[in-house]
């Protein structure tokens, strides 16, 4: 598929050679410009255009002067495939997590440096992260990236996003799936099935929702996207304000799994191999060969993949759900928190989870191997700004044994840590959220890092 994605604009009130770029929280350099995305359809080769995307551009810059932010006393929750939750913190330049991966890990703590095992991680939790208000695009698998298109290939095999965290990363067009400019309805063009027979589509704003444009994607200008619908002669310009983004289909899989998950501060959610953490940050490589550098302050959470298995990689034995009336409010999602989003509790970010809302039964069966299961539990950190305050009871059962409970549960109060169950293969895990005291309108529930170990001698 022959395809190229840009995007530029100037800055408001800057001519032609406007400084505005952004990398890793410095700002300098040219600024990106017009949004261009030619030859989607196999015959056609290439398009170029000029025009303006100024709300996107200056949100970029606005993004990287945040990111570029004075720096805090960076702090990491260590959280080890035993159970335990080491507390890693150090000085504004100093690192609190150290060492290269696979060898072994220099945790700073208040006791003193813990050193740890890199294949014991199962997840490093920084900051809290969520998506700018910039487009979002996002890859085959459910990879996104989160900042500017700024351009791609001559031959339009390669389109390039800036994002504020990762700087310039370029990916080939044939991973892309979705494009979604920025707005309230941003999260929903990925999520949006394409219609049976429909390869590419452009999706429009309408008075009750929206309408799907199959056809043939020309070019983007001032004028906003030269589309030809089919069964029309000709291409026709869409203004931007009427367009929600774009769903292509037949997007190809990443060629290998990655070893871990990577979430940024700014948004960014994309599979790694770990190489490093110093005191600058974390260094990784993406899918593309393509070495960077996360800033410490900047990295919201990895999570390591591995012998052990997420319950959010299996499919539920069984789901229950219900409202407090009977309609169920919030679905649960994967890896998500229930009404959509990351999944972040206590100021953490979790790469890794189930997102539900009360009353929820999730069950799942201990794959092969395994020989404990492990969560934490706690309400979505959304639920803090509702008017009405969830209560719940949350429980885990073991073979229809009860294992762990709390009753009571209530937004702002601490994670629950259940320990380390006892799990054989094939046993069965039911997660359950129950109504508590009051209505359940905030009842928003985060099972973090729900992870299925093989036995430690394995391990």
């Amino acid at each position: 598929m022959n395809k190229t994605l840009r995007i530029s604009s100037a800055v408001a009130g800057a001519g032609s050679g406007a400084t505005a770029e952004c990398q890793n929280g410095r700002v300098g350099g040219e600024a990106p410009g017009v949004l261009c995305h030619s030859g989607i359809a196999k015959r056609l080769r290439s398009a170029r255009f000029l025009g303006t995307h100024l709300r996107t551009n200056c949100l970029l810059v606005f993004a990287c002067l945040l990111v570029g932010a004075p720096a805090q006393a960076p702090t990491f929750e260590v959280v080890l495939r035993s159970g335990e939750v080491l507390r890693a913190t150090a000085p504004v330049g100093s690192a609190p997590v150290s060492g290269d991966w696979p060898g072994p890990l220099a945790v700073a703590t208040a006791e003193g440096v813990r050193r740890v095992a890199s294949a014991e991680v199962l997840a490093l939790l920084g900051c809290p992260g969520a998506a700018l208000e910039l487009p979002v695009v996002t890859l085959a698998g459910g990879e996104q990236l989160c900042g500017s298109l700024v351009g791609g290939d001559a031959q339009g095999e390669r389109f390039t996003v800036h994002s504020p965290a990762l700087g310039p990363q370029s990916f080939p067009v044939d991973r892309l799936a979705a494009l979604a400019g920025p707005g309230p309805d941003r999260d929903r063009v990925a999520a949006l099935v394409l219609p049976r027979g429909v390869d590419e589509a452009l999706v429009r704003r309408v008075p009750l929702g929206f309408d799907w444009l199959s056809g043939t994607l020309h070019r983007f200008g001032s004028e906003g996207i030269r589309f030809q619908t089919k069964g029309e002669d000709s291409p026709r310009w869409f203004a931007v304000a009427d367009v929600l983004g774009l769903r292509l289909g037949a997007a190809a899989a990443r060629a290998t799994p990655p070893a871990a998950w990577l979430c940024t501060r700014t948004g960014d959610r994309l599979g790694v191999q770990v190489e490093a953490f110093d005191a600058r940050g974390l260094r990784c490589r993406l899918e593309t060969d393509e070495q960077v550098l996360v800033h410490t302050g900047d990295v919201a959470s990895v999570v390591f993949l591995g012998a052990h298995t997420f319950a959010s990689d299996l499919q539920p034995s069984e789901v229950a759900e219900s409202g407090h009336d009977g309609d169920v409010l919030w679905p649960w999602r994967r890896d998500q928190a229930a009404t959509g989003g990351w999944l972040v509790a206590a100021g953490r970010t979790y790469a890794k989870g189930l997102g539900v809302h009360s009353r929820s039964r999730l069950v799942f069966r201990a794959p092969a191997g395994s020989a404990a299961f492990w969560t934490r539990v706690a309400f979505d950190d959304s639920a803090a700004a509702l008017p009405v305050q969830g209560r719940v009871d949350v429980r885990i059962s073991v073979d229809g044994k009860l294992r762990f409970e709390h009753r009571d549960l209530q937004v702002g109060r601490a994670l629950l840590d259940p320990g380390l169950l006892p799990v054989t293969p094939g046993a069965t895990v039911a997660l359950e959220v129950e109504c508590g005291k009051g209505r359940d309108l905030g009842d928003r529930i985060d099972w973090l890092l729900p992870v299925f170990l093989p036995a430690a001698e394995s391990r």
